[in-house]
């Protein structure tokens, strides 16, 4: 008995001894990760990706249409339902969208009767009642009072004419671009490229699209006819737009569907001129736009590239000049990769020549050495250390917002 009380102590002393032996080797490990990662070099990484080289301006732009055709919402009008689609082809005098007829005809009989109104007392203005016979002593008195009721009353019919003309104008205003029915027409032959706040295509007739475009004094359509072209516009700062100017040549990129033997998507080049400049000073801000000649597959609100430079060219691989090092006269870059190491996996960098394409004060284009491309098995390139680097040195990604 004695033996076995022994026994059983022995046995829990050692069990307690391992739990305490793993203990101390997790603490070891983990301090030991922690001292080693703050030890190690931080390095910033960014990836290749298309870019021009030279001494412009890289912007972004958006394609628009240089004019379009607009039927305005008005005051008369709360639509009830949309018949057409973003993109939908149209003919003049198509329906376009419903409204409440009974309001229309509400707004027509209550300006029909100021119409009426005007025009009874304009008929009675110049068909005045016979003035009654009077004595002979009252004639001189009678002759200067009737030449001032003259007077008034033909000022009177001009003021009653102009109402009433107003007045008309305003009645054939409330069912202009209406049917009988209260459906709103089309003007053009052309296309819908917007309703309401919309850019792009929804349910007919549905809460949300009657909803976006009930706005009174807004454009419920836009539309475009077959001779109408694109322009891009794109903003810049004060400071950078007070360097250009109205017909200053600028590079429009278009993306295609187009693939290179890389796999990066193809960009058409287009040359166009600044066709307008506007200041901003609330967003104290230059708004520019090009426009753009050439038969292109784009729509409305497309994303483009614009640069300002003449003599820059379009590569694919661009990265920043900080990511540049040299070795007796050649370029190399450290690209970040993983292993497997003794406390788990771990980041480390490896050396790789390129060749450098082309280059400007900011940017440069590259090309690896290695029949390979390496870079597609990275985790980015280093552009920014803490430390000094050497090939398959252990480092710490430093991730943006940390």
């Amino acid at each position: 008995m004695e033996n076995d009380i022994k026994k059983d102590k022995r046995n829990k002393i050692i069990t307690i001894l391992i739990i305490v032996f793993i203990s101390i080797i997790v603490l070891c490990t983990y301090f030991s990760k922690t001292i080693k990662n703050m030890l190690l070099p931080e390095v910033n990484v960014v990836n290749m990706k298309p870019g021009t080289i030279g001494e412009g301006l890289d912007l972004k732009g958006t394609v628009q249409y240089q004019n379009t055709h607009k039927i305005v919402s008005k005051p008369e009008w709360h639509i009830k339902e949309i018949k057409v689609k973003v993109n939908q082809d149209v003919k003049q005098g198509d329906i376009l969208a419903t409204v409440d007829n009974d309001e229309i005809i509400l707004k027509e009989k209550i300006e029909k009767a100021k119409i009426m109104k005007l025009e009874d007392e304009l008929k009675n203005l110049k068909n005045p009642p016979k003035p009654t016979e009077s004595k002979e002593g009252d004639k001189s008195k009678s002759s200067s009072g009737e030449q001032d009721t003259s007077k008034s009353n033909e000022d009177r019919i001009k003021e009653v004419k102009f109402e009433l003309e107003t007045e008309n104008m305003q009645y054939k205003e409330i069912r202009k671009g209406l049917t009988d029915d209260g459906n709103i027409l089309s003007d053009i032959d052309g296309k819908i490229v917007s309703i309401g706040s919309q850019g792009s295509g929804g349910n007919s007739g549905s809460d949300e699209e009657t909803a976006a475009v009930s706005g009174e004094g807004m454009p419920l359509f836009q539309m475009i006819n077959s001779e109408t072209n694109f322009s891009v516009k794109w903003t810049v700062s004060y400071k950078e737009g007070e360097k250009y100017s109205i017909g200053d040549k600028v590079n429009i990129f278009i993306p295609t569907v187009e693939k290179d033997s890389s796999g990066n998507i193809k960009d058409k080049k287009l040359s166009s001129n600044i066709a307008q400049k506007k200041y901003n000073d609330k967003k104290e801000e230059y708004e520019f736009s090009a426009d753009i000649k050439d038969e292109v597959d784009m729509k409305q609100g497309d994303k483009v590239t614009i640069n300002t430079a003449e003599g820059t060219k379009k590569y694919n691989n661009v990265i920043p000049k900080s990511c540049l090092n040299e070795d007796q006269g050649k370029s190399y870059i450290f690209l970040v990769k993983q292993r497997s190491g003794a406390l788990g996996s771990e980041f480390y960098v490896e050396k790789v020549f390129v060749q450098v394409n082309a280059y400007d004060d900011q940017n440069c284009s590259i090309k690896s050495s290695q029949s390979n491309d390496e870079t597609k098995d990275s985790y980015g390139i280093v552009s920014n250390t803490s430390k000094p680097l050497s090939d398959k040195t252990e480092v710490k990604i430093q991730f943006a917002g940390k």
